[in-house]
């Protein structure tokens, strides 16, 4: 029986590119195969040589593999499946293996990191967010044109008259509520992924198709203030500062090329967001939500009908771009997140839009199933979004 194929991203480390691969184990020796899906280019990393961005345990969910002949190289796959197998296939990157290896002359060395982990977990204190608070606005919303330029390209921006309008009436109203000294840029594109993502520079972006499976205004009021949150808290500032380093951001500061974060997009989705983001998002959103006399119970009954399996739903016509949405979605099932918004306590509340502004946000990429208006110019090749 055939050993099974992984999907995965490989960064060659040389460029902000990032590409979607095939990940095998090789079935003559200790190796990994990466086959890349644009070109077919094989690599071959040998399972001795491998390293990972943190020790595989039980509960891994996912794997960043560095190759040390390969600098910069790296390759991320997704899933417990894949975590395991990598972990039965070479142990030396299981969480005990390096746990041990010399252990006894550095037990003090593993006090310390112990006890400045627990530091940085108490005073909630994040070096990366720390250095994005110091980014000047400006460039926070160039990095953020960049980052929904990279994961919306080929995707069309829905902008009916009547939709355009309902939904700057709700992102002015929770805005207003969120505290920000700037208001949040929201804009809708037409995708199948049921998904939202909040960008550098206080902008979110929405995917028809969330809007599409939402029953209420209150539905989406609720997932634009989770993003809302993520925003505040500098989240996707901070994920690309630990991602493509400071000197691409200086780079970009000092208005050079800007190849090196040309695709920031691609970067953030293969980090996604920790637990404790989510949690910190999670309570400003409802923050927020309250502040904007919005009730919860639409954020509740939404995140609890993905948790169902609404949520999986699936472009038809898949492409690197929805495979990002994907990596990047942000309402995973999650208890402990249901059981802290349902006991949020009662509040006046009114509905976030009225019927006629919902009716108008439900159709701001046109009918349902219409077609894109006609261009003056001469048309261009179909393009699977």
């Amino acid at each position: 029986m055939n050993d099974p194929a992984y999907s995965g991203r490989f960064s060659d480390g040389r460029t902000a590119a990032s590409h979607a691969v095939t990940v095998e184990f090789g079935p003559a020796g200790p190796e990994l195969i990466i086959r890349r899906s644009d070109d077919g280019q094989i690599l071959r990393w040998p399972l001795a040589a491998l390293k990972t961005a943190e020790e595989i345990t039980s509960a891994s969910v996912d794997v960043m593999i560095h190759e040390p002949g390969r600098a910069g190289a790296t390759l991320f796959v997704a899933g417990r499946v894949f975590a395991r197998d990598l972990a039965t296939r070479a142990p030396h990157l299981k969480a005990s293996a390096r746990r041990w290896h010399g252990a006894r002359p550095f037990l003090w060395v593993v006090a310390i990191t112990a006890a400045t982990a627990a530091l940085i977990y108490v005073t909630d204190f994040s070096p990366a967010r720390s250095l994005a608070r110091l980014l000047p606005r400006d460039t926070r919303v160039s990095l953020g044109h960049q980052v929904v330029k990279s994961m919306t390209g080929g995707h069309r921006v829905c902008d009916a008259p009547a939709g355009k309008a309902a939904l700057a009436t709700l992102a002015k109203r929770l805005s207003e509520a969120s505290g920000s000294k700037t208001s949040f840029d929201v804009s809708v594109v037409e995708s199948d992924a049921i998904n939202a993502f909040a960008a550098p520079g206080e902008q979110i972006v929405i995917m028809s198709k969330l809007i599409e499976k939402a029953d209420s205004a209150d539905e989406v009021a609720g997932v634009l203030a989770h993003e809302m949150g993520h925003g505040i808290e500098l989240h996707p500032e901070a994920g690309i500062i630990r991602s493509v380093g400071l000197m691409a951001i200086t780079e970009f500061m000092l208005g050079g090329s800007g190849g090196s974060i040309a695709n920031v997009g691609l970067y953030l989705a293969q980090l996604g967001y920790s637990r404790q983001a989510e949690r910190q998002a999670d309570q400003q959103g409802l923050r927020i939500l309250r502040n904007a006399g919005i009730a919860p119970r639409g954020i509740i009954d939404f995140f609890h009908r993905m948790s169902k399996g609404d949520r999986g739903d699936k472009p038809e016509k898949p492409g690197a771009s929805d495979d990002a949405f994907a990596m990047l979605r942000t309402h995973p099932s999650a208890a402990e997140r249901l059981a802290m918004m349902q006991a949020q306590p009662q509040y006046p509340a009114t509905p976030a839009l009225t019927e006629g502004e919902w009716e108008g946000l439900k159709s701001i990429c046109g009918p349902a199933g219409a077609a894109p208006p006609p261009t003056p110019k001469k048309p261009a090749k179909p393009r699977d979004i």
